[in-house]
């Protein structure tokens, strides 16, 4: 359907080694008829929350910049 994709990016709020990328990477990443498949999402974390609201809006929205640019 998209003829001029060039990689497939999966966007999530979940730090790298949360949600469901872990499962994504291991398990979908050769479904994309041979497009790279890029992650975008927070770094790795022991955490699930960074703990402070502005740092949280300041990740979000670069993760929304990296989605989309």
């Amino acid at each position: 359907r998209y003829t001029n994709a060039t990689e497939v990016r999966w966007v999530q709020d979940e730090p790298a080694n949360q949600g469901p990328w872990p499962h994504v990477a291991l398990n979908l990443s050769g479904e994309f008829g041979g497009l790279p498949l890029l992650r975008v999402s927070r770094p790795e974390s022991s955490t699930t929350s960074v703990g402070s609201h502005s740092r949280h809006v300041t990740e979000h929205n670069q993760l929304m910049d990296l989605a989309f640019s």
